[in-house]
C-alpha cells in the first residue's frame, strides 16, 4: 500500500476527467453509458472512455471505472459485452455494488482490481474482511460511519484490504443511497441510475389533513471534512474520495485544488492554508457539515426548510488557447465584465489574486466591455504575463 493517502475525484465526462486530473487528484472515478448510478451525468461512451484511461495513463494517473448498479436480471444481458469493450483498454479497478456483476468480472478476467461500492453499505471490520477473502481490493465504507468506527476499522483489518472514504460532497438521507423516493414519485429507479433527488424537493407541512403554513424537505447537507484531513491520513486511510460526477468543472477544479494543497502540506509537515478552507467553502452547493464524522447527526445536519443557493464565487471563463503571454482565447461561463476583478485557479495549484482585464474582444473580433452569454468565445487581454494552460479558470473575486 502507498504511504500517501490517494485523492479521488469524480469524472462526469471527458473535460472533467481532464480537470480533476489536471488540478492535484491522484485518481477519479466514472461510468460509462450503462451499469452507472449516475445516468444524468453525461457519462463516457466507449471512445471517450478510452480516450479518458489513456489520458490518465500518459500522466500517470489511475482509474476507477464504476459499474455499480442494482441489476436486475435484465440488466444483466449486455453486461459482457460491455466488460469486453471496456478492457481493451482497461482501467485500473472497477468500482462495484452487485455480487453478480462482481463474479462476472472475476470470470473473464480474475486478474482485474475490484473495489466494493459504498452501496454496499460496509460499516464494519468483519465486512470489510468477507470481501477481501472475496478478492477485492478495496472497500468504499459507508457514508454512516464515524472516525473512530474507520480507525477500529482499519485497525481489525490488518492491511488485507484498502479503506476509502469519502470526504466531500452530497450525502444521502436514505442508507448508503438504497432510496426508493425517486421510484415511487416519479417511476425513476435510484439504484439503477436514476435517482430524481426527491429528497431536496421542497414540500408543505400537514398536521391531521390541516396545512401548517410551513414547508421542508428530507436533505442532508453536504459533508465537507477539509478541516479534518490530518486526522483521516493519520488513522491510515487509502483514499479520500470527493463526491460530485454532476458538479461544474468550476467545482470540481476548486474543490480537488484546495484538498490537493491541504494533503500535500500536512505531508509536507507545513502549516495547512486557510484560504484553501475558505475556497472549498464558497465554492459550496449547499450548507455544508461533517455528518458521521463525530458521530451520529443531529438536527443541525438536515436542511429541514427551503435551501439557499449558496453563490460566493462566479466562475467567469476557461482557458482554451494561449496566444501570447498576456492574450489568451476562452470560452465564458457567467456573466462578468471588464471593470471586475479575477482570480486565475491555474493547473499549477496556485492563485493569481487580483488580475484585471485590459479588453475583450467577441468573436468578431470587436471590443465588448460586458460578457453575457455563457459559453461564447472570446479574446481576452489581461494586465500581467501569465503563464496559463488550457482549462485554467478566472472567476470574478469577491461574490458575496
Amino acid at each position: 500500500m502507498s504511504n500517501h493517502m490517494e485523492l479521488l475525484a469524480p469524472a462526469g465526462d471527458l473535460n472533467r476527467g481532464q480537470i480533476a486530473l489536471d488540478f492535484g487528484a491522484d485518481a477519479i472515478y466514472f461510468g460509462g453509458k450503462q451499469y452507472s448510478l449516475r445516468a444524468r451525468a453525461s457519462n463516457f461512451d466507449n471512445q471517450q472512455l478510452h480516450e479518458m484511461i489513456n489520458y490518465a495513463h500518459q500522466n500517470q494517473k489511475k482509474v476507477y471505472l464504476v459499474t455499480n448498479i442494482v441489476c436486475h436480471n435484465h440488466l444483466l444481458n449486455g453486461f459482457e459485452d460491455f466488460l469486453h469493450e471496456v478492457m481493451k483498454t482497461p482501467p485500473d479497478a472497477f468500482l462495484v455494488t452487485d455480487p453478480s456483476i462482481y463474479r462476472k468480472i472475476q470470470k473473464h478476467y480474475p486478474n482485474a482490481i475490484i473495489h466494493v461500492s459504498t452501496q454496499q453499505s460496509v460499516t464494519n471490520s468483519k465486512a470489510a474482511l468477507f470481501w477481501a477473502r472475496n478478492g477485492a481490493k478495496r472497500i468504499v465504507t459507508a457514508r454512516e460511519v464515524s472516525l473512530n468506527e474507520i480507525k477500529l476499522m482499519i485497525n481489525n483489518v490488518h492491511d488485507q484490504i484498502e479503506i476509502e472514504m469519502f470526504g466531500h460532497g452530497a450525502v444521502c438521507i436514505s442508507y448508503s443511497g438504497r432510496c426508493m423516493l425517486s421510484s415511487n414519485f416519479c417511476l425513476r429507479d435510484a439504484n439503477n441510475g436514476g435517482c430524481a433527488q426527491s429528497c431536496r424537493w421542497v414540500n408543505e407541512l400537514y398536521k391531521d389533513n390541516r396545512s401548517l403554513s410551513k414547508t421542508f424537505s428530507m436533505s442532508a447537507k453536504d459533508m465537507c471534512l477539509i478541516n479534518y484531513v490530518k486526522d483521516i491520513i493519520d488513522c491510515r486511510v487509502s483514499a479520500l474520495k470527493i463526491e460530485g460526477r454532476m458538479k461544474s468543472e468550476h467545482y470540481i477544479a476548486t474543490v480537488v485544488n484546495a484538498y490537493r494543497k491541504i494533503i500535500d502540506s500536512i505531508y509536507d509537515k507545513k502549516q495547512s492554508l486557510s484560504e484553501y478552507v475558505d475556497d472549498v467553502l464558497k465554492a459550496a452547493n449547499r450548507e455544508v457539515s461533517y455528518a458521521w464524522f463525530n458521530g451520529n447527526p443531529s438536527k443541525d445536519e438536515m436542511l429541514y426548510h427551503e435551501i439557499p443557493k449558496q453563490v460566493n464565487q462566479l466562475f467567469a471563463f476557461i482557458i482554451d488557447q494561449k496566444i501570447d503571454d498576456e492574450t489568451y482565447r476562452v470560452t465564458s461561463r457567467n456573466y462578468f465584465r471588464i471593470i471586475n476583478d479575477f482570480q486565475v485557479l491555474g493547473r499549477n495549484l496556485k492563485h493569481i489574486e487580483n488580475v484585471k482585464l485590459l479588453e475583450i474582444k467577441d468573436k468578431d473580433g470587436l471590443l465588448i466591455d460586458v460578457v453575457n452569454k455563457p459559453m461564447s468565445k472570446l479574446i481576452v487581454k489581461f494586465d500581467k504575463p501569465l503563464d496559463l494552460s488550457k482549462n485554467d479558470m478566472a472567476r470574478i473575486s469577491n461574490i458575496h
